[in-house]
């Protein structure tokens, strides 16, 4: 019972910071882009894949409150597909949250940037905070059953789904600016390679997060 308290208790928070952070984000900006440009208006933000990731995060998190209170209540069990959901959304997030710590952060240090103006403001939740929360939950706060290679591979379909408009909007039109830096300034040969690279990360991020959950549920 307090197991299932405390994941219901987590989505909510998660559901509830995704609005509020996205309300943030979208209308004042980020730290790190004030810095930058010093525009406070920030709805391009709504097409990176950040916002879109926690955006999903925050979804999966609605659909697992509303199931976690009627299991309190009702001592239903949680369905089985919302692992592989939560899975799906979870990798999705820590990949934006190791993207900025290991890539994004530190290429704006080598700028002679603030490295943590990327994890300052709202996006302290969106770039670390809800990821591991996240990640945690899945690992700790979710039952049976074990994940499988399956819901590996669909933890590939959000970046690989958000790079079409990616590419479409920053390769042939021109109207996003290259806010990742996949291009290395304009390189466009780089980018299939990259992307590639990203769908693969996802996958291994998956894939550590599946191990540990289905090695917790084994240890029971």
């Amino acid at each position: 019972m307090n197991k299932k308290l405390i994941f219901t208790l987590i989505n909510a928070f998660l559901f509830i910071s995704t609005i509020i952070v996205t309300y943030f984000t979208l209308t004042r900006g980020t730290v790190a882009g004030q810095v930058d440009t010093g525009e406070r208006v920030g709805w391009f933000y709504i097409v990176t894949f950040t916002v879109e990731s926690n955006i999903l995060l925050g979804i999966v998190a609605s659909v697992a409150t509303v199931f976690g209170i009627r299991s309190l209540l009702k001592h239903h069990p949680l369905p089985e597909s919302l692992s592989t959901w939560y899975l799906i959304a979870a990798s999705s997030a820590m990949l934006t949250c190791l993207t900025v710590i290991f890539f994004l952060a530190p290429i704006r240090a080598m700028r002679g940037r603030n490295y943590f103006d990327m994890l300052a403001g709202p996006m302290f939740f969106f770039h670390f905070f809800n990821p591991i929360l996240a990640a945690i939950t899945l690992i700790f706060f979710t039952d049976k059953p074990k994940l499988t290679l399956k819901s590996r591979i669909l933890s590939i379909l959000p970046p690989a789904i958000y790079a079409i408009p990616y590419i479409i909007n920053v390769v042939i039109l021109e109207n996003w600016p290259d806010f990742y830096g996949l291009t290395f300034g304009g390189q466009l040969i780089f980018l299939p390679l990259v992307l590639l690279i990203f769908c693969l990360a996802v996958f291994a991020i998956s894939s550590a997060l599946s191990y540990c959950h289905n090695r917790k549920i084994a240890l029971k």
